[in-house]
């Protein structure tokens, strides 16, 4: 049997569109540069001790109080108290030329200065007949977004401070009569319309300044700008509800095009695509999801589907394109095909031929060394490629010898080691290569879950200045770190409140990386 150990992986959001970041995967430090050490499944510099984390203090359903994101040091102290506060209960409104605005309007409140990256804070409201809104805000800094009904283009405003005495909580949008419009046409290669296309103005920021507007039969299209707006640029794309289809189907997204009166959008034809999925033994994949993008475009098509019965046609237009073949994550299903390259138009059907998943088994071993009991649970995620967003596998838990079993698609995957309940253990996070040249069943390195930093405190909360404090119960305390992109939330662990308000939570005692 091969052994599998973590090589070099690369870093990717579920977003498909976001940067990757490579970096060496690791499930300890020794794997690592003797510069270096591994933190959440990373080879990263060196500081001391686990240090700062984000903690997010949740309160329970229905709670008088609102939910606190706050970043801490734990070398100055493993035992921090968290106090909550009342929410504003803001009451506002949004006007136009002194009067509520036509077919109302939507208020987001986005927290302007978010802790942890990726879980930012929004509250939404919609006004009323009158134009009143209302909304609970937690004490922080918001940014606002108001979305009157089209034709009406979107105001924003903020930062607006809910802790202050008197925020400012009533929108204004421009008078109607000073709105600049600005109008045209969209036209396609042959010179005809570019009819259910969706048109929104926006600045060199891509921040909308306008409503969206369906270019009409002839293609045609008007827009309502604030009167400081500068020169526009125009988002053309199909429309987020094609409700039956569209007159242009399928319709690229387009970068943004600097305003002309007449626009002519590039178009290729039409083009079909025939995708067979099919196993190693060649038989039909069932309710596969084929994945398809464009690549070396000036516009953006992507689409999924499922391929019933192993098969599927996908209407594109020609160009090229990325394909794969994405199977059921399940045991008994192939895994991940091979991502092809292709050019619209083909003239036979594409194979996209999904090989077995691979299958390893592993150990986990305490901070000891010694291998842990039974019910650890492995939570496997296949980190996101250039077309497939993560997925998961299939894993058992451990047995009384620490020994868990694995059937996954080959690439880079983040295991994460959750003790049973009532483990003085903490979470580990450690980043695997499983390589599809290996079907195994072949063992892994161990992996190791580091000592334990036991942390603890109460939560309590108080509803005005001067009033009593309140111990909350049932409050969930959730502590995080980031990886290395800095872009995305990692949980290292938590504790819901017991009926003291009291907190207790074990989190890996590992070094913490620097900048």
């Amino acid at each position: 049997m091969r052994r599998a150990i973590p090589l070099v992986a690369t870093l990717a959001a579920c977003s498909l569109r976001e940067p990757r970041v490579s970096y060496t995967a690791c499930s300890a430090s020794s794997q690592c540069s003797s510069a270096n050490v591994c933190f959440l499944g990373q080879c990263r510099a060196p500081a001391a001790n686990l240090s700062v984390v984000q903690v997010e203090v949740r309160p329970p359903s229905g709670s008088q109080f609102a939910l606190k994101e706050l970043q801490i040091d734990l070398r100055h102290g493993v035992l921090n108290d968290f106090s909550l506060a009342a929410p504003l209960a803001a009451t506002g409104s949004v006007t136009q030329d002194g009067a509520a605005v036509d077919g109302g309007a939507t208020v987001t409140f986005t927290d302007s200065a978010p802790v942890i990256p990726d879980r930012v804070d929004q509250v939404v409201s919609v006004t009323d007949t009158s134009g009143t809104y209302r909304a609970q805000l937690p004490q922080r800094t918001w940014n606002v977004l108001v979305q009157p009904a089209a034709p009406n283009p979107p105001l924003r405003a903020g930062p607006i401070d809910s802790s202050s005495s008197s925020p400012i909580l009533d929108f204004a949008l421009p008078g109607a009569a000073t709105l600049k419009a600005i109008g045209g046409g969209l036209l396609v290669p042959d010179g005809g319309p570019a009819a259910g296309a969706s048109v929104i103005a926006v600045d060199a920021q891509g921040a909308a300044l306008s409503a969206p507007q369906i270019s009409d039969a002839n293609g045609g299209y008007t827009l309502l700008l604030p009167p400081d707006a500068g020169d526009p640029l125009l988002q053309v794309g199909p429309p987020p509800d094609p409700d039956g289809g569209l007159p242009l189907d399928p319709l690229p997204v387009y970068p943004p095009l600097m305003y002309a009166n007449v626009l002519t959008l590039p178009l290729p034809p039409v083009a079909g695509l025939d995708v067979n999925v099919i196993d190693s033994a060649g038989a039909p994949v069932q309710s596969a999801r084929v994945y398809v993008r464009s690549v070396e475009t000036s516009w953006t098509l992507a689409r999924s589907v499922v391929a019933d019965g192993g098969v599927s046609t996908i209407s594109l237009r020609e160009g090229g394109y990325l394909v794969q073949a994405a199977p059921p994550s399940d045991a008994s299903a192939p895994a991940l095909s091979d991502a092809k390259s292709i050019t619209l138009p083909q003239a036979a059907p594409v194979v996209l031929s999904c090989p077995p998943k691979v299958k390893r088994f592993g150990k986990v071993v305490g901070p000891d060394g010694m291998p842990v009991g039974a019910n650890f649970q492995i939570l496997a995620t296949r980190l996101a490629d250039a077309l497939v967003p993560t997925r998961t596998a299939f894993t058992t838990p451990t047995d009384g010898f620490g020994v868990f079993h694995l059937v996954a698609d080959a690439g880079n995957w983040r295991f994460e080691i959750v003790p049973p309940a009532g483990t003085a253990l903490p979470r580990a996070i450690v980043g695997v290569v499983l390589d599809g040249a290996d079907l195994g069943e072949s063992e892994m390195g161990p992996l190791r879950i580091s000592n334990a930093l036991h942390v603890g405190g109460t939560v309590i909360g108080r509803l005005s200045p001067g009033a009593a404090d309140t111990l909350v119960a049932n409050a969930m305390v959730s502590f995080f770190s980031v990886d290395l992109n800095g872009q995305h939330s990692v949980f290292l662990g938590g504790s819901r409140t017991d009926a003291q308000g009291h907190y207790d939570a074990y989190l890996p005692d590992v070094a913490q990386p620097g900048p």
